[in-house]
């Protein structure tokens, strides 16, 4: 069939088992060969070349002569079959790839302290090193905006300080359980001392993040002085552990804070441990229920084996 001035070829039949039967033909410029390197019968292999000419309204090969030919068309043809395929396979090894959660697009969030920890560090260098082809985008956000993010599906795992309310379809998984410490302004009348009773501190200021009550530090600071005897005088909020290091460093309160802020060294302040029964404070990764990605999924799993590994010293200390 010949094409008329303006007219179109339609591909609306044409399907991807026609242009490998096609390349097979081009390559061995013989229907018996093709079809014995296609295990199928030659004449089928025949009827759907005629088939594909059809669709495309052109001729293909050449079949007047005692040797198989290919017609322009046909050459031209195959040039572009041929980009056509290896884009093909390329798209389904990765789809491929994607599926096994090798490659694809993490976003990750923490608050500020998950990086004093070295829980953030060894979690998110383990996975890369594991996905080395996953892209990793990471950010720094209030715990809050972390949650609503992961819920709106903006953001797939985040770095939170329970308790907090969780949105519906949201979950956690702890990674890790740390002692608190109390932060004191370094002429205050207990800074000299090896550890300080809460109970001593009942006339203080107390200074917590900028959560809502009973969330994260501030569920921490009034719970722990509740059972220490006292109500405390909550006073002015930080936005993150490092103002609320250095309101306490110009002597506007003191502070509950998890140990590993000690690694925020100012003028000014001492960290000491507290006597009796310590309070803890929580470190968990959040993320969607049934998240169908990959990535995440692997991300969880190695989080849940830190927190194993972080709960059993005996066992091994490294991702």
């Amino acid at each position: 069939m010949r094409l008329q001035l303006g007219q179109r070829p339609s591909t609306g039949n044409l399907e991807l088992r026609h242009l490998r039967y096609f390349l097979t033909v081009a390559e061995e410029m013989s229907f018996r060969q093709a079809a014995e390197r296609l295990n199928i019968a030659q004449p089928g292999l025949s009827q759907q070349i005629k088939a594909l000419e059809q669709i495309l309204q052109v001729t293909l090969f050449d079949r007047s002569r005692r040797r198989l030919r290919m017609t322009l068309a046909g050459e031209m043809f195959m040039t572009e079959i041929r980009k056509i395929m290896q884009q093909v396979e390329r798209a389904t090894q990765i789809a491929q790839r994607a599926s096994r959660g090798e490659i694809g697009r993490l976003a990750i969030g923490y608050v500020g302290s998950a990086a004093y920890t070295g829980v953030l560090t060894r979690l998110v260098g383990g996975f890369r090193a594991d996905h080395p082809l996953i892209e990793l985008e990471i950010s720094e956000l209030e715990m809050l905006q972390q949650l609503e993010a992961i819920a709106q599906g903006t953001l797939d795992v985040g770095f939170i300080r329970p308790p907090v309310p969780l949105p519906e379809g949201i979950a956690s998984v702890p990674v890790l359980c740390e002692a608190l410490l109390i932060a004191l302004p370094s002429i205050h009348a207990h800074a000299s001392e090896s550890s300080v009773a809460l109970r001593d501190l009942r006339n203080e200021v107390f200074i917590t993040p900028q959560h809502p009550h009973q969330v994260s530090f501030n569920a921490h600071t009034v719970n722990a002085c509740m059972a220490a005897g006292f109500e405390p005088r909550l006073g002015p909020q930080g936005r993150d552990f490092m103002t609320i290091a250095s309101m306490v460093s110009v002597g506007l309160g003191v502070a509950l804070v998890p140990k590993s802020v000690r690694c925020i060294q100012l003028p000014n302040v001492v960290y000491r441990p507290l006597t009796g029964d310590v309070p803890r404070g929580d470190l968990a990764v959040a993320f969607r229920r049934g998240d169908p990605s990959v990535a995440v999924k692997n991300f969880i799993s190695l989080a849940r084996k830190l927190a194993k590994r972080a709960a059993d010293p005996s066992g091994p200390s490294a991702l």
